[in-house]
């Protein structure tokens, strides 16, 4: 018995409809076979590390405006002083409140060899795409628990950073850069520093301590950052870049 025929109209159709159903598949394998691989996270960091690689130490003036809760402080000037790995020395006449994790420009704090690095994310940062990484130092004493990177721009940079400390500080860092040359050498370096830090609503606030640096001239305003509690923020002008100017491990020793 033969089978019925198909109607003329559905023969002609039947064609069509396999065609579309093929059309969406190739095209989703084109798409696939032209998307770039994401380069892996601890690649991105070392790229992002590779031209900091030849920077040994840096001198910069810096001028910062905070507005913190129930504190007034008033605007100051300071010569922050930097050497490779991460030491730092704070030269000021004024009590001088800086987030030591966050608000000072350390190229190796995110060395892939030091931390845990994760992908988290594509997302847009004023208008512009960037890529969210999560690190984890793996130094257990570290007082961060982690922090959240946006990657961006050409050439690559961390345009923000959000901090998370053990104590429940956060602090959101903007960074701007400027171009700075020495010789044959050039670096991108930070231009203005914007910070937002939320401290937890507690008593006395040992979570403030992330502020003080060790060499502080000024103990008592250590005890005032204690009490701390709510959001404040502080900003930050970089001028005067000097780089790789041989400072003394004398520097930064405890008294000086």
């Amino acid at each position: 018995m033969n089978a019925p025929l198909m109607p003329k109209r559905m023969r002609s159709f039947w064609p069509v409809a396999l065609l579309l159903m093929w059309l969406p598949a190739a095209a989703s394998a084109q798409e696939g076979r032209e998307a770039k691989p994401r380069p892996a996270p601890r690649q991105v960091f070392t790229e992002l590390l590779r031209p900091y690689r030849n920077l040994n130490d840096y001198t910069v003036k810096i001028r910062a405006r905070v507005n913190m809760p129930a504190i007034r402080i008033p605007d100051f000037t300071a010569t922050l002083f930097f050497k490779k790995p991460d030491r730092f020395h704070i030269e000021t006449k004024n009590f001088a409140p800086l987030p030591k994790n966050s608000g000072l420009f350390n190229p190796f704090q995110f060395d892939p060899d030091q931390n845990l690095i994760t992908y988290q994310r594509t997302a847009s940062l004023d208008n512009a795409p960037a890529e969210v990484y999560r690190v984890e130092p793996r130094d257990g004493k570290s007082p961060v628990r982690y922090f959240t990177v946006w990657v961006g721009g050409s050439p690559l940079r961390i345009l923000q950073v959000e901090s998370l400390t053990f104590r429940e500080t956060r602090a959101l860092v903007k960074l701007s850069y400027v171009n700075v040359a020495e010789g044959p050498q050039a670096w991108l370096l930070p231009d203005k520093v914007h910070a937002r830090i939320t401290f937890p609503e507690t008593g006395p606030n040992p979570a403030a301590s992330p502020l003080t640096t060790e060499d502080n001239p000024i103990s008592g305003g250590m005890r005032r950052l204690d009490q701390i509690s709510g959001e404040g923020e502080i900003d930050i002008a970089y001028a005067d870049w000097r780089v790789n100017t041989g400072l003394a491990d004398s520097l930064f020793e405890k008294g000086n």
